[in-house]
């Protein structure tokens, strides 16, 4: 999948139409095709996204992913890409208001699908206005606050991912919540509720966490980001090492993969609830690579939806 994108030289803009190219696990190619200074029209496009994909062609190879297909991959390296040229090229004060706006809807969805009774607009309200609506609980208000402080933190934490940052994540997302073990490994079996899988008795939750520890070590750097952080989320909610916030504490930290890597972070909109939730049943039961490909059409759009991404 091809994309447009604006190269400034010398205070003047140049249209190229690129395309990503796979050369080998983590090693692309960027291919271009220039096409002038003045902004192309659709039906030159057309006629550029065939040449484009016609000079690809001896650089593609079936996918070697575990789990993504070639196209998949590549529309996820060209989603990249155009996200950090268009953020490069936005003005500071534009990409804070974005940022904004992008940490009360993951955090007004990610509470949601666990029954937070914010909407979005209270959400707005509570975390940039800091105005508490009438009549919100204080459990609710709580959450809304947590939520854009783990995501504050997620954002600007350096380390790897260890069973620390796993207890605090979870800490700061229950914290006055009425989790009594909030940030604490459970030491006392849990349910999920309306969900058939049943998380592994307590006495064994330590050895899951060592075996998924070393699971991601070794797959880390072998792993595509989007797999790597996808994978990491369903093992989690698996496992279900705390008390309450587990799904929260893995969808911020799916981003926090992702954000290592320089892709952008999504949400998982609370109106897909019912399709994430099959998703993760598909997951439960090892059936990975069609998982990974649910969840990658679940917030595809919304990535493409930013504003940065001009696809044809």
């Amino acid at each position: 999948m091809a994309y447009i994108e604006t190269i400034k030289r010398n205070n003047k803009e140049y249209y190229y139409i690129t395309k990503n190219v796979r050369l080998s696990l983590n090693k692309w190619k960027k291919i271009r095709i220039f096409l002038g200074d003045k902004k192309p029209s659709k039906e030159e496009l057309k006629k550029h996204a065939k040449e484009i994909e016609e000079k690809a062609k001896p650089f593609l190879k079936l996918s070697n992913y575990s789990y993504l297909s070639e196209h998949d991959a590549e529309t996820l390296q060209d989603l990249k890409e155009s996200y950090n040229v268009w953020l490069k090229h936005i003005p500071k004060s534009v990409r804070e208001k974005l940022n904004e706006d992008f940490v009360i809807r993951f955090t007004y969805h990610t509470n949601a699908i666990e029954g937070n009774r914010l909407t979005l607009r209270q959400t707005a309200l509570i975390l940039k206005d800091k105005v508490i609506p009438t009549g919100v609980r204080a459990e609710d208000y709580n959450e809304a606050i947590n939520g854009k402080e783990c995501l504050d933190y997620v954002k600007n934490y350096k380390g790897d991912l260890n069973t620390k940052f796993l207890e605090k994540i979870n800490g700061i997302l229950t914290k006055n919540t009425g989790v009594v073990y909030g940030g604490r490994i459970r030491f006392f079996d849990v349910k999920i509720q309306g969900s058939a899988h049943v998380p592994p008795p307590h006495y064994e939750v330590k050895k899951h966490l060592l075996n998924f520890f070393k699971w991601y070590s070794a797959n880390k750097n072998k792993l595509h980001p989007f797999e790597l952080a996808t994978l990491i989320h369903a093992k989690l909610t698996w496992i279900h090492p705390f008390e309450d916030g587990n799904g929260r504490s893995a969808r911020a930290i799916m981003n926090f993969i992702l954000i290592k890597k320089n892709f952008p972070m999504f949400f998982i909109p609370f109106e897909k609830r019912e399709d994430y939730y099959q998703s993760l049943e598909i997951a439960d039961k090892g059936e990975y690579k069609d998982y990974i490909s649910r969840i990658l059409h679940l917030i595809i759009d919304q990535i493409r939806s930013y504003g940065h991404n001009k696809k044809e």
